[in-house]
């Protein structure tokens, strides 16, 4: 078949409001996630310098802060944010929920 189609919802979560895609797509060179975020959550600060793994946040909906390398960028719905796989990086998510879709590749 030439395309898969799943619903997040319909994903086992990994963590709390933590959905990983990739195995459920049948994606082979891409990662893709949706992370719902309570408000005032502040995610896991990582990066992916081992598997040089860069990642684009998208923000959907809500209002959240990402942390690239200390400096502070502030995320409206509709805003992309790429982040090199060097750098380090972190969700800090505003006073209402937020989603995010998480989207990875080498």
């Amino acid at each position: 078949m030439s395309y898969t189609k799943v619903n997040y919802r319909d994903v086992d979560p990994v963590a709390d409001g933590l959905y990983f895609l990739r195995d459920a797509l049948g994606c082979e060179n891409l990662g893709f996630s949706v992370v719902d975020c309570e408000p005032n959550w502040t995610g896991k600060e990582h990066d992916h310098a081992n598997g040089d793994h860069e990642e684009v946040y998208y923000l959907v909906s809500g209002e959240a802060t990402l942390y690239v390398d200390g400096d502070e960028v502030a995320l409206d719905p509709g805003d992309a944010v790429r982040v090199a796989p060097d750098a380090a990086r972190q969700i800090e998510n505003g006073p209402r929920e937020s989603t995010f879709v998480v989207v990875g590749a080498p």
